[in-house]
């Protein structure tokens, strides 16, 4: 029987996080012994999940910090995969620093295009950890790829950006998009809107705030249609992360725009088929995606979507969605009046986005996945 060790210090929320639940909970149906690598941030929420076939490590020493992590995945690793009798070592974050035993397959993922967007990553301020981050994690990333003995790609884009690095990295990787959860198929929760929001009079961005998904121009946009009589509120579903989240909010009071502009914070994902159920139309206004997850959950909805038009999005989008771009006010505040005056047939783009989430069933990524490692 097969040992897969996975690496999942890194999936402390967000995607990440989603993916390694769609693992815990299929891979008991494989002939294999799991052992899941967790951060001390991470062990208590993915506890549940412990079973005959998996098991859970809490990597305490590699939780301090990244240099931490570091230190303990090149030098204290490898020996824990010798103990485990490892014979493939998954690290979905992307980060392949560790020597595995001779024996034992090497596999990662790219799952973040943030270090090769330079546009994207020259968005965050100059002094900030996180672009100098982004920057290292390029360097990483790249050496990673190259020690790999397979590489797991969520789109096309993003794997043509590394070819154009690495020319061989197409003979030893394969793309495999992420799916949508069940819970967005065929919903029939409803979600208890606040706030004195009405079913089907709002539109919806869900997102957590950062500087390369756009709310600052939305805030903008939405500033032109009020001024213009618009009277659907914008809401924003999503938590503030960084400095770019606190400055939106004081942009929205500093415009006048607090019964205009609605900012949820974060909606518990079980709740979010319900959210988008509610609303009269859906934006997805991110700059920079390796495979957008929330807008292949969008499709789902059955709502007529508003779609950056910043690659990869266009890759799953096809013409199920309205694209703009998102750093030009004047854009997405133009396709929201053709929406409300009829121009776009709002059903019938509906209906097309529909069409695309038969594409992306989650089961059947999450089956190509495990097969693709496992083989």
């Amino acid at each position: 029987m097969k040992v897969l060790v996975v690496n999942g210090i890194s999936a402390l929320r967000g995607g990440g996080q989603t993916n390694l639940i769609n693992l815990m909970k299929f891979l008991p149906n494989y002939e294999c012994k799991v052992v899941f690598i967790l951060n001390s941030d991470n062990f208590t929420f993915f506890s549940k999940f412990e079973s005959d076939s998996i098991f859970l490590f809490e990597a305490q020493f590699a939780s301090k910090n990244i240099f931490h992590r570091a230190l303990w995945e090149k030098f204290f690793l490898p020996k824990k995969m010798r103990e485990w009798g490892a014979d493939i070592y998954y690290a979905p974050g992307g980060v392949m620093t560790t020597k595995v035993p001779d024996f034992c397959v090497s596999i990662t993922t790219l799952q973040n295009m943030l270090p090769f967007e330079s546009k994207e990553r020259k968005r965050f301020p100059f002094f900030s950890y996180l672009r100098w981050k982004l920057l290292l994690l390029r360097f990483v990333f790249l050496r990673s790829y190259n020690v790999s003995d397979k590489v797991i790609f969520i789109s096309k884009y993003s794997r043509d950006a590394v070819k154009k690095i690495i020319p061989k990295i197409k003979e030893k990787s394969i793309v495999i998009p992420l799916g949508i959860n069940d819970i967005f198929i065929d919903n029939k929760k409803i979600y208890k809107l606040p706030y004195g929001l009405s079913n089907g009079k709002f539109y919806l961005y869900v997102s957590h705030m950062d500087y390369y998904k756009s709310q600052k121009e939305l805030v903008h946009s939405w500033k032109k249609l009020i001024d213009q009589g618009f009277e659907y509120p914008l809401v924003f579903a999503g938590p503030i992360v960084n400095q770019y989240g606190k400055e939106v909010i004081s942009l929205i009071e500093r415009l006048g725009l607090t019964k205009n502009i609605i900012h949820l914070g974060h909606v518990e994902y079980d709740k979010l088929p319900g959210l988008y159920q509610a609303s009269r139309a859906l934006i997805f206004a991110s700059t920079c995606e390796c495979c957008p997850n929330i807008l292949l959950e969008m499709f789902a909805s059955e709502k007529v979507i508003l779609c950056s038009n910043k690659n990869p999005m266009p890759e799953f989008g096809g013409d199920g969605v309205i694209y703009f771009d998102p750093y030009s006010i004047d854009q997405l505040t133009q396709k929201v009046l053709e929406i409300e005056s009829g121009v776009i047939d709002k059903e019938a783009m509906a209906q097309r986005a529909h069409a695309l989430s038969k594409q992306y069933k989650h089961t059947k990524t999450i089956e190509k996945t495990i097969q693709y490692i496992l083989s």
